[in-house]
């Protein structure tokens, strides 16, 4: 199986503050910092494109919730203290209409809950000049658009064509104020890796500051685009060193390497062991989101570090018909049969409640 991760869910907040070793601990956490849940969910599950590295490699769209359905969860989810709602699939500029719609919803939302945060991910090519009106006037907290290299390292992954359509948008995106809600989605692999130079500097220009790098996992080691912990690692000592990326060319640029508990762990203790990931000196922000900060002639470069699992604690994701699991369910067509409940049977209060009082006695 293949896996490309995304979702920026808006970056790290300026406020910023030490988090102890020893409180690296969840019971401990909970209690001492802020931890609001993280839902992303699935408006759609089809898609224009077809890359290599997709980790839905399948499509399903019967039986969609509709925006009203959607907006019935969403109420019961903010009631108990969610902020953070990201819709990450699969490919939502397909259904604008709806997206447009639950966009507008946490708009309305936000106005009572400042610091409720939403987005979407996309992969950009059927953005036009219509819907970056819509996005300027709405005001998402963050736009996920992917891209994974420069030109042909970019197509061979997502098709011949999508690097040049995706880069015209974010040049019409340029003239708007929701430019500066745009991360750049990049999944690193042995393929693309060295083209993170080229990319910086052709997004610098088009105002695009914000890249959310993720590593590509796959268990296929014949994957011409796999990459080891250990290639990842070396790449991550390079940026550090300032031999990757020239930090003196640019100002305000923010570079985010993102890790997951169930799929990189491994990758994150080496890069604790190597000491990339410094645990005594790990900040914490406002959503309660764990990272260490290295900064560059005022350019800042993130990685995170999770040392739990988060599911139910912390983030759940929701399919498009309704099914409630972790995001590593999802990536299977059992999908349904791996959820802890559908937001059609039972309230997602029951559904949560349910389980997660399941998962403290067990």
């Amino acid at each position: 199986m293949a896996i490309g991760f995304s979702g920026s869910n808006g970056g790290i907040t300026a406020n910023q503050k030490r988090i102890p070793r020893s409180d690296l601990q969840y019971p401990i956490f909970a209690q001492k910092y802020p931890y609001p849940m993280e839902v992303s969910y699935f408006i759609n599950n089809v898609c224009n494109l077809r890359c290599r590295h997709c980790y839905v490699a399948y499509e399903e769209n019967k039986n969609a919730l509709s925006v009203e359905e959607w907006k019935r969860v969403f109420d019961d989810l903010i009631s108990m203290g969610a902020l953070t709602f990201g819709n990450v699939g699969k490919e939502p500029l397909l259904d604008w209409d709806e997206t447009r719609g639950l966009l507008s919803y946490f708009k309305g939302k936000k106005e009572s809950i400042p610091k409720l945060r939403f987005g979407f991910v996309t992969n950009g090519t059927l953005l036009d000049g219509a819907k970056i009106e819509d996005l300027d006037r709405i005001q998402p907290d963050y736009i996920d658009i992917s891209l994974d290299g420069t030109k042909d390292a970019h197509d061979y992954i997502r098709g011949s064509g999508s690097y040049e359509r995706t880069m015209n948008n974010l040049k019409i995106m340029s003239q708007y104020k929701a430019t500066e809600t745009v991360f750049i989605s990049f999944t690193a692999n042995r393929l693309n890796l060295s083209t993170i130079g080229g990319l910086i500097d052709a997004l610098y220009n088009l105002s695009v500051k914000k890249i959310l790098i993720s590593p590509y996992v796959t268990r296929d080691k014949t994957d011409r685009l796999y990459l080891s912990d250990e290639g990842i690692i070396k790449w991550a000592e390079k940026l550090l060193a300032g031999n990757v990326i020239d930090f003196s060319k640019y100002q305000g640029l923010n570079i985010y390497i993102k890790n997951d508990y169930t799929t990189t762990f491994s990758l994150m203790e080496k890069l604790a062991h190597s000491g990339i990931i410094d645990k005594h000196n790990l900040l914490v922000d406002d959503y309660g989101v764990i990272f260490n900060k290295y900064t560059f002639n005022r350019n800042d470069v993130y990685l995170n570090y999770l040392p739990w699992d988060d599911f139910l604690v912390r983030a759940i994701r929701i399919s498009h018909d309704g099914y409630v699991s972790n995001c590593f369910d999802m990536f299977f067509t059992e999908y349904p049969e791996r959820a802890i409940g559908n937001v059609r049977r039972s309230s997602i209060r029951e559904i949560l409640h349910y389980n997660t009082q399941l998962l403290a006695v067990g």
